[in-house]
């Protein structure tokens, strides 16, 4: 009965283990070594935060004849295509985060998200898409993080916030201003 005991508790252990994910880092694809398990989040190179759940937005095709060159489509058969122009300015839900590549050409986050249908996945590697524009970014151009900051040094020039909220949008807005 104490083995039988042992065995379960250790069983349930093991499953909650793998049911919780963890937070994956493009910091920590940069090593030799693949980060394994199950990832939730993704924190990409500009810092921004994807989690499982989020939706994101595609851009526009980098490729010829208005194709995404990053985003590619399982369809419900198991057949692969190239994503065309019926997918810009649409929004897919992301359903996995996982690690892809290898120790010579590097390791990427790929995320799978549900397609237009619900029934059709595409699969991409974030940075590249965002790279290129075909996945819209959760953050801030540095351009745009330099305006919103002259924005709040008028702000503060005005009285209308105080120095206090000004270093709070300040340390906020630096990680996107390069």
């Amino acid at each position: 009965m104490k083995q039988f005991k042992f065995l379960m508790l250790t069983l349930i252990a093991c499953l909650t283990s793998f049911a919780y994910g963890q937070e994956l880092s493009y910091a920590a694809l940069q090593s030799d070594e693949a980060p394994r398990g199950r990832f939730d989040s993704y924190v990409s190179s500009d810092g921004s935060v994807y989690r499982v759940g989020d939706k994101v937005e595609t851009g526009s095709p980098s490729g010829v004849n208005g194709k995404f060159v990053t985003i590619q489509k399982w369809d419900i058969a198991g057949n692969l295509y190239i994503v065309g122009p019926e997918a810009i300015n649409t929004s897919a839900e992301i359903k996995s985060i996982r690690v892809g590549g290898t120790r010579r050409s590097g390791f990427k986050a790929t995320f799978q998200t549900k397609g237009l249908t619900g029934i059709d996945n595409y699969f991409f590697n974030i940075e590249d898409a965002i790279k290129v524009g075909e996945i819209k970014s959760f953050g801030m151009t540095s351009d745009q993080a330099l305006a919103e900051l002259k924005k709040a040094k008028d702000k503060l020039d005005l009285e209308i916030i105080s120095q206090e909220e000004y270093n709070k949008i300040k340390a906020e807005l630096m990680k996107w201003i390069k």
